[in-house]
């Protein structure tokens, strides 16, 4: 099974690490359980093929990886290698690859101790998890705006990463996107972007209920879901808002909830009307001029967050598995107030 990022790309400093307060702060002693975690680092190998038969013989050695990444059966290797050659003899895209083998950037061990905190509590609460391996690529933004999901592709065995695509704003070149999207484009979002995804393995929904709340909710569950897995990293990793954003959320909510209330949204089916509280805008003008895009998805995390912290013997796993919207949000109390939690 396989999970793409609709959450990244579609083609006030106390803030930024200010974390869901309506949420269950308890974090389990997880130093004991044991995890494996693999990173290939496809990217070292790439970069120091001087020849297109060194470049075959990667292909060879990791077929499953760039049949996948760059979508070309192994019939198509041939022709990979001639495209891919002049990229990684290029100057400037050797410059942008050695920016990102910096400390600031992915020289350093963050990646793996992020992914090690997260299959920890994955395995924690969910004794049968497999680790999948972690491969990583740098292809100079290779196939944007053609391949799919080039920045970060997820499986039940694999994690594909595109280093170049989370270089955020101090890279040497950034990625054809928007800049609210480049805030989930930075190195420290690889991991809570990728348990948000992997989060969907387990995440219930009832595929009946088309409401704007279901919708809601599911994105409530994932986040909260991402946040138990990576207790100690900022909200605005996993949501994109600035610490700016996130603190005027909190601070408006109840101007949020009432044009909810008021609008009559929560059990709307219209997808043009969904679209524009939980799909990806930089704004949501409909509510302010200020109010940051998704924000649907921010009031869902709120509801589920306060729900899960209120009843304190359920499980992340029991809630996961809860797929009637309705019943959470009844339970939840949730009213908009900023002291309900």
């Amino acid at each position: 099974m396989k999970y793409t990022l609709f959450l990244l790309f579609t083609c006030l400093v106390c803030a930024c690490t200010q974390t869901q307060d309506n949420q269950s702060s308890s974090d389990p002693d997880v130093n004991n359980v044991k995890v494996t975690v693999n990173i290939q680092r496809l990217d070292k190998d790439l970069f120091v093929c001087k020849s297109k038969d060194e470049l075959l013989s990667l292909f060879k050695k990791q077929p499953t990886f760039f049949t996948n990444y760059f979508q070309v059966t192994p019939e198509g290797f041939d022709k990979l290698a001639d495209q891919l050659l002049p990229l990684v003899q290029n100057q400037g895209l050797r410059d942008f690859y050695n920016q990102s083998q910096e400390a600031g950037f992915f020289g350093n061990q963050n990646l793996e101790n992020d992914f090690r905190t997260a299959f920890q509590h994955l395995k924690y609460y969910y004794p049968d998890f497999k680790e999948p391996k972690i491969y990583t690529i740098f292809s100079g933004f290779f196939g944007q705006g053609v391949l799919p999901n080039r920045e970060l592709i997820i499986s039940d065995t694999a994690i594909y990463i595109g280093l170049d695509y989370f270089m955020g704003k101090k890279g040497k070149f950034i990625p054809d996107i928007y800049d609210y999207q480049l805030r989930k484009a930075t190195p420290e979002s690889i991991a809570p972007l990728s348990i948000l995804l992997l989060s969907q393995k387990y995440n219930l929904t009832n595929p009946k209920d088309k409401s704007l709340l279901s919708d809601m909710i599911w994105y409530g569950k994932s986040y909260v879901f991402a946040h138990t897995m990576l207790p100690k990293k900022a909200d605005t990793l996993f949501i994109g808002y600035s610490g700016e954003q996130l603190a005027g959320s909190y601070e408006f909510q109840k101007n949020i909830w009432a044009h909810f209330i008021d609008s009559q949204l929560l059990y709307n089916t219209q997808d043009p009307i969904k679209a524009k509280y939980v799909g990806e805008r930089p704004l949501t003008p409909e509510i302010g001029k200020d109010c940051p895009g998704s924000i649907g998805r921010w009031l869902g995390w709120r509801i589920v967050g306060k729900y899960f912290d209120e009843n304190e013997n359920l499980t992340i796993q029991e809630l996961m598995k809860q797929s009637d919207a309705q019943k959470i949000f009844e339970a939840s109390k949730y009213k908009g107030l900023p002291d309900e939690e």
